[in-house]
């Protein structure tokens, strides 16, 4: 397979995409910094639809162990997305430059299909057992997202590394 054909994030995090880093121009190297933040977008977002669905399908199943009407959990919807979660410290924390990747963007790649499907839309339809099986594809596709990710962020800090000194020493 030649290198046009694998995928983008196959492509940034093999090592030899830093390999040369020192030797690219800075115009390269931004270019590079632009497409680690576009591919971190698109994972990210992959990311946050994960946890999104996990998060309505696990008060589903509390409200179908509660007795609760699927009204409830519709009137819940915006309690259950709030992201109310822990935050990491400020330097771990990364503002987005984009918040939604490209329309266009496919993933075809193990488990994305979980966030696109019509699981949800069909909720009511499902069995319980069906539910958690499906929380439970979602966690590991939320674990390798992440894992994903922060290989992504030290690529980025790499980048960023090399940049910042070229601004200290000059071109």
């Amino acid at each position: 397979m030649n290198q046009q054909q694998r995928r983008r994030i196959d492509r940034i995090l093999d090592p030899e995409y830093l390999g040369d880093v020192k030797a690219r121009s800075t115009d390269e190297l931004h270019a590079m910094h632009d497409e680690c933040a576009e591919v971190e977008t698109e994972v990210s977002y992959v990311r946050r639809l994960a946890q999104a669905r996990i998060d309505i399908l696990v008060a589903e199943l509390d409200r179908r162990a509660a007795g609760g009407s699927l009204g409830s959990l519709i009137d819940a919807l915006p309690r259950i997305l709030a992201d109310t979660g822990a935050r990491g410290g400020p330097e771990s924390v990364r503002m987005p430059q984009q918040m939604a990747p490209a329309m266009d963007v496919e993933w075809t790649r193990g488990l994305e299909p979980l966030v696109t499907d019509a699981t949800l839309a069909n909720l009511p339809a499902l069995a319980d057992d069906d539910v958690r099986s499906t929380v439970e594809r979602l966690r590991a596709l939320e674990t390798e997202v992440s894992a994903t990710r922060r290989s992504l962020h030290r690529v980025i800090d790499a980048l960023d590394r090399e940049l910042a000194s070229r601004l200290r020493v000059g071109p």
